[in-house]
């Protein structure tokens, strides 16, 4: 055979094997890499750990998973509280002596017509209080912790649906104290012996949307010129007592408006501020309400933007709501949205 065959054939045969090795590099690649991959999402230690943190924030209704008596014990939470709804019974140590207390809720018969309502109960060794609430059984509701006023002690707040999105609001002490709201036309007394002095309630009439720097921020339904839905904030006072911390409640803005039918006086205003010069609201117009103390003014803004506040004053014959310049507030306006 020729040399320069010879040369020929060892060439190919050194071409050949460097393209099996080259394949067999390429097939391999893939898999390498499948297994970093794999390597990464099944040993994350830092996920792992972030998984075991508390992942609500302030203001937030989401469930805390440290708070269930089969996790680790959790300090409470300071200027906020957290729902316990979905891990109860839960173990957290509301009076900040060290050992925790089981916070749970049950049903009990109740005491006048023997029908089951929800009643929240602490208990720490042998000792355990109760406070049956006037919701339910088959009804909504949230249950919430925290040390809100951070005074080293927790708070317990509870809302539940009375009756077709009547909700009501309470409040304890982390003993099953009740901690009583200012008087208020949204208070509801159940009991002649559960009201504090001075008409205070340990019950009030609203939906806890959340809470946040301190304040318990409540919605509540406003009946002043219809029914309106409005958000308030509340705060324990000095003397322990949970009072309004903003002057208004504060609607949505939407498009939802009154019609004035004649005319009436207003005066110009933006929200919480008190009254300024007088002018006239003409049949037609479009009065768009924007917040109420509640008691005896509405500030309203109008179809061409302008905003002001109608002075009102409840009527004490309760044949209608209220009264504007003396006369009842329906002959204002072509209708008023009253529910109920």
């Amino acid at each position: 055979m020729k040399r320069s065959t010879l040369l020929f054939i060892s060439l190919c045969l050194l071409l050949l094997l460097s393209g099996c090795q080259g394949a067999a590099a390429n097939e391999a690649a893939p898999v390498l890499s499948d297994q970093r991959a794999q390597e990464v999402q099944i040993r994350p230690e830092a996920d792992a750990a972030a998984t075991l943190a508390p992942v609500s924030s302030p203001g937030s209704e989401a469930s805390w998973p440290v708070t269930s008596t089969e996790q680790e014990e959790e300090d409470l939470p300071l200027g906020y509280c957290i729902s316990i709804r979905d891990n109860l019974p839960c173990s957290i140590d509301l009076d900040g002596d060290g050992e925790p207390e089981i916070v749970d809720m049950t049903t009990q018969p109740g005491a006048l017509d023997g029908c089951p309502r929800w009643t929240v109960s602490v208990k720490k060794g042998a000792q355990e209080r109760t406070f049956q609430t006037d919701i339910l059984e088959d009804m909504p509701f949230d249950l919430w912790v925290g040390d809100l006023d951070e005074d080293g002690s927790a708070e317990i707040f509870f809302h539940g649906d009375a009756a077709s999105d009547d909700y009501i609001v309470y409040a304890w002490r982390s003993d099953l104290t009740p901690i009583l709201f200012e008087p208020d036309d949204r208070l509801v007394r159940t009991d002649p012996d559960e009201g504090g002095s001075d008409g205070k309630s340990p019950v009030f009439s609203g939906y806890i949307e959340g809470f946040e720097d301190g304040h318990i921020v409540i919605e509540g339904v406003v009946d002043m010129l219809g029914t309106h839905w409005g958000v308030r904030t509340f705060a324990i006072g000095d003397d322990g007592i949970i009072g309004p911390v903003s002057s208004v409640w504060s609607f949505e803005e939407d498009d939802r408006y009154l019609t004035v039918a004649q005319e009436l006086t207003a005066y110009g205003a933006k929200v919480a501020r008190d009254p300024g010069e007088a002018f006239t609201l003409t049949a037609g117009e479009k009065v768009y309400p924007l917040a109420s103390d509640g008691c005896a003014r509405m500030w309203f803004k109008t179809g061409g933007g302008k905003t002001g506040v109608l002075l009102l004053t409840p009527d004490e014959d309760g044949m209608v709501m209220w009264r504007i310049d003396g006369a009842p507030e329906a002959e204002f306006f072509e209708f008023l949205p009253y529910s109920g």
